[in-house]
């Protein structure tokens, strides 16, 4: 914004004529209209400025070019409320640019801004985005609008003491800081106990006022309403965004990526078209009066396939849906390995800790296991399975695995030589979980991972405990039908594979995975990095802390009785495929690995 000023004519029809590129040789162009408007707004103000000092336009088509990214790719369930993209706001009509509703920032900017999001869902508050980077046709549209005196729709709603001219210069410029990614204009939302019911706090105006009401610090502003502006204020100061003195809600992070570009990509919903007839045929085998699946496919955050086949509960006859929940199995392996992680971040264990350590019951056989050992099933413990008999009686806990092996002064090989697949090491890593943090397993993992990433739907089953919500329940094929088998005698342990999600928290899980909200980003290579080569197994990958790598992929399934689960993620595309199911058959990573290639780049 700046000083209100009387605009010529001449400059008018300056700064609205059409964006054009020049020097093609370089790849760069010139916003040669832009540059004219910007140097006579700076002489009118009394300033000196020439075309040159004017920005450039970036050659970028897409906004992979233009390095943005989708901020819902890091915080799915982010509340947004993008006016620009329907006829709610200041010109009345859908602007030049927003072909759908969508928040695109540069990737710097987007990781900050996921950062705030996360440091305030701890004390039960969100962000609500109005509007990211914003096309340069867009404000040729913003300046367009504001010369012309005839259209006065909107006044009373966004400019209610102010006369039309004064609009354009002061609040209006031919130029806007929205164009180079990084500023973004948003408000605060409060959330009751449950982060169920978020509603927008008092700043005093809404969202695209003109007037000097919106200031910032505007005497006009009540005592709360001051209290509330600083509470945003503080939030994004936190992770370096600025604020505009001149507008409560608008913010740039510090230092700006890309200071002297400017972009014209088109926000839009998607960039390429929706193979859906071909994941239909994929996933037809779980259509219909039959245990069913969900499915999500994500690209930047963005939810291109999520949607639900089959049932749920076929007795009730419940259809399966985005919400249904379902036993991950060793899918859970994930979660068990970042809650490791995460406590070895606080300092309370190491990953080289011996396991006697935490767990100083087990036989000397088991002295030399470290965490890590346990972590990548380098360990040589014995199968605990193996350990339970046919005639096991109930259920087994992860407490009673550990007295399976306690029993067992024996590995199949000295720890750290060799590689074999190990629920029981998961099992033992639960439970030095609850060592090492004073905690309930369940418990550490609602605090520390499902509820600060609003997995609210997501939870370590214990029997006698809160029921997963939208539960599926498993099912067997036998004697030609289908039968309820939902539970098995190790279906209670916890740590390899007890964890019950939905396609739609496993989303918010994916976009952590991204950035630091959760684990840093030591944490996160190891955890995908091969630490070591799998061998024995049916498909060829190395294995890091819970995750599979093959090549660019990185994926982990799960199986046990009734479910079969998998999650496939190609990071360098952010991409994720992932597939939960309440049968037996079929095994779903071919299917997904099937989905993920209909949207994979070269």
């Amino acid at each position: 914004m700046r000083a209100p000023c009387a605009w010529p004519s001449s400059i008018r029809r300056a700064i609205s004529a059409p964006i054009t590129r020049t020097s093609r040789s370089s790849g760069w162009a010139t916003v040669t209209s832009v540059r004219a408007g910007v140097a006579a707004l700076l002489l009118i103000a009394g300033g000196v400025a020439t075309a040159a000092d004017a920005p450039l336009l970036s050659p970028a088509t897409t906004m992979e070019q233009a390095g943005m990214v989708d901020v819902r790719s890091l915080v799915p369930d982010l509340s947004q409320q993008i006016a620009y993209a329907g006829r709610d706001n200041f010109v009345g009509a859908p602007v030049d640019g927003y072909a759908a509703p969508r928040c695109y920032l540069k990737r710097e900017a987007a990781a900050a801004l996921a950062r705030v999001e996360h440091a305030l869902r701890a004390r039960h508050q969100r962000l609500r985005v109005f509007d990211c980077y914003r096309p340069a046709r867009a404000v040729a549209h913003f300046v367009r609008w504001a010369g012309d005196p005839a259209d006065q729709r909107t006044k009373a709603a966004h400019y209610p003491d102010l006369d039309k001219s004064q609009l354009l210069g002061a609040y209006i410029a031919p130029v806007s800081g929205h164009s180079r990614g990084a500023t973004v204009d948003l408000t605060l939302l409060q959330c009751d106990a449950q982060d169920a019911d978020c509603r927008p706090l008092d700043m005093g105006t809404d969202f695209d006022y003109f007037g000097t009401r919106a200031n910032t610090a505007s005497p006009q502003a009540t005592a709360a309403q001051h209290a509330n502006r600083r509470q945003l204020l503080d939030a994004m100061a936190a992770q370096g965004f600025a604020n505009y003195p001149l507008e409560w809600w608008h913010y740039t992070l510090q230092p700006e990526p890309a200071p002297g570009v400017l972009y014209d990509v088109p926000v839009t919903a998607s960039e390429a078209p929706m193979p859906q007839a071909r994941i239909d045929r994929l996933m037809q085998r779980y259509e219909g009066d039959v245990p069913g699946a969900a499915l999500l496919v994500l690209r930047d955050g963005e939810a291109l396939v999520r949607r639900g086949y089959g049932r749920s509960d076929l007795e009730a006859g419940v259809e399966a849906g985005p919400a249904t929940t379902y036993r991950l199995a060793s899918v859970s392996k994930q979660f068990t390995a970042a809650a490791i992680l995460l406590l070895a971040q606080d300092g309370r264990l190491g990953l080289d800790d011996p396991v006697r350590k935490w767990l100083p019951s087990l036989p000397p056989a088991a002295a030399a296991i470290t965490l890590r050992q346990l972590l990548t099933h380098t360990s040589g413990l014995i199968d605990y399975e193996d350990l339970m008999g046919a005639d096991w009686p109930g259920q087994i806990r992860d407490a009673g695995v550990l007295a399976l092996l306690e029993r067992e002064d024996r590995l199949y090989f000295p720890p750290g030589s060799a590689y074999r697949y190990s629920n029981g090491g998961y099992a033992l890593l639960a439970l030095v979980v609850e060592r090492a943090s004073a905690m309930p397993y369940p418990d550490f993992l609602r605090t520390r991972i499902f509820a600060p990433l609003g997995m609210h739907d997501s939870l370590a089953y214990v029997a006698g405990g809160p029921a997963p919500p939208h539960r599926a329940f498993g099912y067997s094929q036998i004697d030609g039908r289908w039968q309820r088998t939902d539970q098995s005698p190790t279906s209670a342990v916890l740590g390899d594979g007890g964890i019950y999600a939905s396609i739609d928290d496993l989303a918010r899980w994916d976009a952590a995975l991204y950035d630091d909200r959760l684990l840093d980003d030591t944490s996160r290579a190891l955890a995908f990095a091969p630490q070591v080569r799998v061998v024995g197994e049916p498909y060829e990958a190395g294995y890091g802390f819970g995750w599979r790598i093959t090549g660019d992929t990185l994926w982990h399934s799960g199986e046990t009785i009734g479910f079969r689960n998998v999650i496939v993620r190609w990071p360098r595309q952010r991409l994720t495929v992932i597939l939960l199911s309440n049968r037996d058959d079929p095994e779903p990573y071919r299917t997904a690995l099937a989905v993920g290639e209909l949207f994979l780049t070269p």
